[in-house]
């Protein structure tokens, strides 16, 4: 796997950021509250393959303003200046992508004045020629559903007149026009969605018509695009995008707070952006979309009873064990995977003493096997206060539940189940007699190794088990489903006492 950081100093309100940014292809996000600094960091990331208007998105740097990409043995270097201007990057590092800014910042139109706008609308037919089909198509499908809605609509300048407007006004994209009963409309008059999405389209069409050599993904940094568009839209967009990551090797990258766009993305895949004591950012990841946009949705939190577990497994099990103990009769119950067992903690408390959730909800937190012992303790430092204490699932998490099945105290009966179901390639064997030459060599061990966070946690294991999912076009939601099932068909003995648990709780 290779090593992308980007390190930010002193950046706007950033003081310090160190990010390993993915290199597998897939779309991902980078979320946080209005103001955490996702804008910043999308922009100087996007800084790792060309040179942004540094001044326009940063302002005047700091003396010890820097932002710096370090990968697999290159370097590129973005510095403050003595005239404090931005020191342009000679460095290259073998990037390729496109950034797209939304309402305020991207790549569309840099000098938007009245004599421009003027000169866009004098435009004539004769001068026009169609849009590509790519082009029309998509944006039919995204914004209507229908893909021929632009169809002999959507035109772009021709050549001869689009040369003269790049010369005279800087404009280095195409300019769009929409034919609507007899006039003309040019893309500076049509709305915010249709202006925003024709130049992503056009970006897309030029990047995936155009060979990539480097041996890493392209970049698509698309920075809040929520705002211009429909919540229907955006969930065509996304599909749209899905497609072209995995035709074309992409990665996508979302700033964004919109609960429509990360829903549809892996917890894996989600970072999200803290602002620590001084000025310092990290980023939390996994983040799960619920601990995301707890603020956001707080008032769909309309529901008789609200259980905050750790993850898609436990959200699976409990949702099971309500099904078939019937008791999802006459209440409205929702399950949320919230991440980390601390996270879950915090966030359940943030829920209640913020008032979040209806007086009349209930709240119930059950949290992975494995961590029981540790749980009173954290409750105590962290000053937290639950009128219900946490229960406990059957098993541990995810990770802990492979390593300990597959690898330290093989089940066979799961092994043969995972690979009848699950990894029909790739089978279940050979993961493990990779996960075993990994440790021999010390791969999990080095001081600068990806993985090596909890070498006992069953993180490494998982991470070889989710990237043989990716390859064989499966899901993570595939795998836990499989286990769910695997669970309660051998009538695992620690579920009556989660069944006990429940028709207690809910019958209150």
């Amino acid at each position: 796997m290779s090593n992308f950081t980007m390190k930010i100093r002193n950046v706007k309100n950033i003081k310090k950021l160190d990010f390993d940014i993915p290199t597998e292809k897939g779309l991902y996000a980078l979320t946080g509250e209005n103001g955490s600094g996702k804008s910043t960091i999308i922009a100087s990331a996007a800084s790792s393959f060309y040179v942004p208007w540094l001044y326009d998105y940063f302002g005047e740097p700091r003396e010890t303003s820097k932002i710096t990409f370090d990968l697999d043995g290159k370097r590129r270097e973005i510095v403050a200046k003595e005239n404090k201007s931005w020191s342009t990057p000679k460095e290259h590092i073998d990037i390729n992508g496109f950034y797209e800014g939304s309402i305020v910042y991207g790549n569309r139109f840099r000098n938007s004045d009245y004599e421009l706008v003027n000169k866009i609308s004098r435009v004539s037919s004769e001068q026009l020629r169609p849009a590509s089909e790519f082009v029309r198509k998509q944006l039919g499908l995204i914004l209507r559903d229908d893909e021929d809605y632009y169809d002999e609509k959507l035109f772009t300048l021709k050549r001869e007149l689009k040369l003269t407007f790049e010369k005279k006004y800087k404009i280095k994209t195409d300019l769009f026009y929409f034919s609507n009963q007899g006039s003309l409309v040019s893309q500076l008059q049509m709305s915010t969605g249709e202006n925003l999405l024709l130049t992503v389209l056009r970006s897309l069409e030029l990047r995936t018509n155009k060979k990539n050599d480097s041996k890493y993904p392209t970049y698509v940094y698309l920075d809040e695009i929520e705002l211009a568009l429909h919540p229907a839209a955006i969930h065509r967009f996304i599909l749209f995008l899905e497609e072209l990551v995995e035709k074309f090797n992409l990665i996508v990258f979302f700033s964004t707070h919109s609960s429509d766009i990360l829903r549809r993305i892996t917890p894996d895949n989600i970072f999200y952006v803290q602002n620590m004591l001084g000025g310092e950012v990290k980023l939390l990841n996994p983040c799960y979309p619920a601990f995301a946009t707890r603020k956001l949705e707080a008032a769909n939190y309309g529901y008789d009873f609200l259980i905050f577990v750790e993850d898609y497994l436990a959200q699976h099990i409990i949702e099971k064990v309500l099904k078939e103990q019937r008791l999802l009769s006459q209440r409205k119950i929702l399950v949320l995977p919230i991440g980390g067992w601390k996270q879950v903690l915090k966030f359940a408390s943030d829920i209640i003493h913020s008032h979040l959730a209806p007086a009349s909800t209930k709240i119930l937190i059950v949290l992975d096997g494995d961590i029981k012992e540790q749980v009173p303790s954290f409750i105590e430092e962290a000053e937290l206060r639950f009128s219900r204490p946490p229960q406990y699932l059957p098993v541990p998490s995810l990770e802990k539940y492979l390593l300990h099945n597959l690898y330290e105290n093989l089940d066979y009966d799961l092994m043969n189940e995972l690979n009848d179901y699950i990894f029909q390639i790739t089978s279940v064997e050979d993961i493990i007699n990779n996960y075993k030459k990994n440790i021999k060599s010390g791969e999990y061990t080095k001081s600068n190794g990806k993985l090596n966070s909890g070498v006992n946690s069953g993180k490494n294991l998982y991470f070889l088990f989710n990237t043989e999912l990716k390859k064989q076009r499966k899901t993570e939601k595939e795998l836990v489903d499989c286990i769910t099932e695997y669970l309660f068909r051998t009538n695992d003995k620690n579920l009556q006492k989660l069944n006990d648990f429940f028709r207690e709780q809910l019958s209150k």
